[in-house]
C-alpha cells in the first residue's frame, strides 16, 4: 500500500523539480504538489513544466510581495476541498508564514493525519523578531509530527522552537549538481568559450544573486574598491530594484560587468572563467549560489549567516567564510584571489 503524501510549495522553484521529480518516481508513495503559486515577484526564472513529471495542482491565489521583508504571502482557495480529494496520509509544507499553510495544518489535525514542516528558516535569517511572530512560530511548530530541515542552524533554531530532536531529520539544501558541472564542463570545452573570456580580465571574481540590499552587495562592490587591479574583474549577475544604484556607485571603478539576470541554464561560461565565487549577503536562508559554484569546482567566499557556509565550507579547503558586513575581512580574503590566484585554485580542487 503507498503512502499518500501531499507537499504544499509556496512556488515551483526550478531547483525542486528533480526532487518532486524523484519521490514521484518511489514505488511505495503517491505523490502530490500543491502551489500556492507559480512565481513571486522577486523571481525572474524560467518555470520548468516540460521537465514535471509529478502531479501538481495549481491553487487559485491572491500573492501579496513585502519588498522591505523580501517576503511572500499567499492568500489560496480550494486548499481544503483539493485536501479533501486527495486524501493524504501526511502533509508536507515548505514553511509556515503564509495563511495557505496554516489552514493545511488544521486539516491535517483535523483528520488525524501527519503533517511535517520541511523549513530552513534559521535565527540570522528571521526577518522578524517580535515576540507575536516567535509565539506564532511556536505554535505552528508544536502542532507539528515531524521536521525536515536543512541544514544544521535550522536543526538548532527548529529545536529552539520546540521541536523535539528525535522528530528532526536533518537534510542538505541542494541544486542539480551534476547538471551545474556538465554545463560548465561544456562551456569551458566550447570552441566559443575563449573568444567570449577574452572581455573580462585575467582574475574573475564572480556574484550571482539579487540587487537587493540583504544580498550584500554594496559591501562587495565597496571590497572591490579596495583591491582592484588591472588584471581584475568583478561580474555581476543578477537583477533587481537596487540595480541602477550600485551601477552609479561603480561609475568611476573599471573592470565592474553588470550581466543582468541569467538563466542557470546559461550559467556555464561564467562558472567556467570565475576564480572565486563571492556571496556576500547579510541574511540569507541557505545561499544555493554555493552548491552551485562548489558543482563547478569553483571556490567560494561566504558570509558565515547562511547555512550553506555553515555546512558546506571548509576554510582553507573550498573557500572561506567571514562575517556579514566586514568589508575588511572581505577585502583581505578577495587580495588574496587576486594576488596569488593559484591559492584560489587550491581551494576548488579542495572540494568534497
Amino acid at each position: 500500500m503507498k503512502l499518500k503524501v501531499v507537499l504544499l510549495s509556496e512556488m515551483l522553484q526550478p531547483y525542486r523539480v528533480p526532487v518532486f521529480n524523484a519521490l514521484a518516481e518511489r514505488d511505495d508513495l503517491e505523490f502530490h504538489v500543491l502551489l500556492l503559486s507559480i512565481i513571486e515577484a522577486n523571481r525572474e526564472w524560467d518555470v520548468p513544466f516540460s521537465r514535471c513529471r509529478f502531479e501538481y495542482t495549481v491553487l487559485p491565489s491572491r500573492d501579496i510581495y513585502i519588498h522591505s521583508l523580501d517576503w511572500g504571502l499567499h492568500f489560496n482557495k480550494g486548499v481544503t476541498e483539493n485536501l479533501d480529494r486527495l486524501n493524504p496520509d501526511v502533509i508536507v509544507g515548505t514553511g509556515y508564514s503564509s495563511p495557505t499553510l496554516w489552514i493545511a495544518q488544521h486539516w491535517a489535525k483535523k483528520h488525524k493525519r501527519g503533517y511535517v514542516l520541511w523549513s530552513g528558516s534559521t535565527e540570522a535569517s528571521s526577518r522578524l523578531q517580535n515576540p507575536l511572530m516567535k509565539a506564532m512560530k511556536r505554535l505552528f511548530v508544536r502542532r507539528c509530527d515531524a521536521f525536515l530541515t536543512y541544514g544544521s542552524e535550522a536543526t538548532r533554531t527548529i529545536a529552539n522552537l520546540g521541536a523535539s530532536p528525535d522528530r528532526i531529520v536533518t537534510g542538505c539544501n541542494t541544486v542539480d549538481i551534476d547538471d551545474f558541472a556538465r554545463i560548465t564542463e561544456a562551456a569551458r570545452n566550447s570552441t566559443d568559450f575563449p573568444a567570449w573570456r577574452q572581455k573580462f580580465p585575467q582574475r574573475i571574481i564572480l556574484f550571482v544573486g539579487q540587487m537587493i540590499e540583504r544580498k550584500g552587495v554594496a559591501d562587495l562592490l565597496a571590497a572591490f574598491r579596495r583591491v582592484q587591479t588591472p588584471d581584475a574583474g568583478l561580474i555581476l549577475v543578477g537583477n533587481g530594484p537596487l540595480l541602477e544604484e550600485y551601477k552609479n556607485q561603480t561609475r568611476d571603478l573599471k573592470n565592474v560587468f553588470w550581466e543582468g539576470y541569467v538563466q542557470s541554464s546559461e550559467m556555464g561560461p561564467y562558472l567556467a572563467a570565475a576564480d572565486v565565487l563571492v556571496m556576500p549577503s547579510l541574511i540569507e536562508v541557505w545561499g544555493l549560489v554555493v552548491n552551485e559554484a562548489m558543482a563547478a569546482g569553483v571556490p567560494v567566499i561566504a558570509t558565515t549567516c547562511s547555512g550553506s557556509t555553515r555546512d558546506l565550507i571548509e576554510d582553507g579547503k573550498n573557500g572561506y567564510g567571514f562575517t556579514a558586513g566586514d568589508v575588511n575581512q572581505l577585502s583581505g580574503l578577495l587580495e588574496s584571489v587576486i594576488k596569488e590566484p593559484s591559492d584560489g585554485r587550491a581551494w576548488g580542487r579542495k572540494l568534497p
